[in-house]
């Protein structure tokens, strides 16, 4: 990355806080986010992990793997060689450890960033992250760690909220985030959590880039990047193909 480029990604004060609300919403998570996209969250995964040209014997990373959510769905489709289950938060990779207890011998799990991800070049079959490469520092230096440890051929998909170029689907996008969404969540955890870790959607996505700005990054990596909206442009699933 060129010096005078802005680095786009989360102050650090704002991944820590964006962290804790992630561990907060554990025992609601897929209920909420579910309820909140209107099931088009599970719906995108579903897409993005048929887009991956899994197999069994695949070497897979699931980038922020949350609750183990997205590594339930490839486990259902393949038998991986190895899947990898990455994630920041301590208590998350615990989370999906035991969610995910019967797979244990096939699930490795990795506490680091996403800027500086602990493997070799060229050793993943293919890497998956869902509704997490957003929440990350620097953007351009996860997208450019994607693209080392992914091999010759391999698939690194991308699930997350979508910022359209669009000016009305962004502004649409935009009311539902900052006002919609609170509401909805505030009733879906109501007397069941004294916060509303939901509430730090908002601020990630303040900070994401377009959708096209996001598609330019990663061509920089990526030979071919292909992308698919949902939910009027509200989530997006890109698949980008190495080489």
């Amino acid at each position: 990355m060129a010096s005078n480029e802005k680095v786009q990604g989360l102050s650090k004060e704002t991944w820590r806080k964006v962290i804790q609300a992630i561990e907060d919403s554990i025992p609601l998570y897929d209920h909420v986010n579910n309820l909140i996209s209107f099931g088009k969250a599970q719906r995108a995964r579903t897409y993005a992990i048929e887009n991956l040209d899994l197999h069994d014997g695949s070497i897979v990373l699931d980038g922020g793997i949350g609750p183990g959510t997205t590594s339930r769905l490839i486990l259902a489709k393949i038998k991986p060689g190895m899947l990898i289950g990455l994630d920041g938060s301590k208590l998350q990779l615990e989370t999906a450890k035991t969610n995910l207890a019967e797979y244990s011998n096939l699930l490795h799990l990795v506490n680091a960033s996403f800027e500086y991800l602990p493997f070799r070049q060229n050793v993943l079959d293919a890497i998956i992250t869902c509704y997490a490469l957003r929440d990350s520092l620097d953007l351009s230096r996860s997208i450019s760690e994607y693209s080392r440890v992914c091999r010759e051929h391999g698939v690194f998909a991308d699930v997350d909220i979508g910022k359209s170029d669009n000016t009305i689907k962004r502004a649409m996008s935009v009311i539902y985030v900052k006002y919609i969404m609170p509401l909805l969540t505030k009733m879906a955890i109501r007397h069941q959590m004294k916060s509303n870790p939901w509430r730090m959607i908002a601020p990630t996505y303040d900070t994401l880039p377009p959708n096209s700005s996001l598609l330019e990054m990663l061509r920089r990596y990526f030979p071919k990047v292909q992308a698919k909206e949902f939910l009027n442009g509200g989530i997006i699933v890109i698949v980008s193909h190495k080489g």
